[in-house]
């Protein structure tokens, strides 16, 4: 197993959130909300951070991305009733799945000894 697929094994939390900032990005010409203005661009901006914070954990870990993705999580959560939007089904279940995966996710991260890809022990 080569470092670079040693990296990806022990933070593949990260390669996933990667994975939910793509999705989020392309959801709004997924799910048919790109003509709403506030919500796409909610999508494609918090998107793009989501991916550039998930790989910059992948290439560089650093453990204040794995609590700035937490936090983004809980807005990709609670964003579609703070946009009005909670009333859109795909809207709601697309952010409410990423936004609970992007907490999980980071946090678990954030608890890994990334050196060695297991949890680090509390004594």
């Amino acid at each position: 197993m080569t470092n670079a697929e040693r990296k990806l094994a022990a933070r593949w939390q990260d390669v996933v959130n990667f994975l939910l900032g793509l999705w989020f990005f392309i959801s709004p010409w997924v799910l048919g909300f790109g003509d709403t203005k506030l919500l796409a661009t909610n999508a494609w901006v918090f998107g793009i951070i989501i991916m550039g914070l998930a790989l910059g954990a992948i290439l560089a870990y650093r453990k204040w991305e794995e609590w700035l993705e937490a936090a983004i999580g809980v807005w990709v959560f609670v964003s579609p009733w703070v946009l009005g939007a909670a009333s859109n089904p795909r809207v709601l279940a697309s952010s409410i799945i990423v936004g609970a995966l992007l907490v999980i996710l980071a946090l678990w991260s954030a608890q890994i000894d990334h050196g060695q890809g297991r949890l680090i022990s509390k004594s």
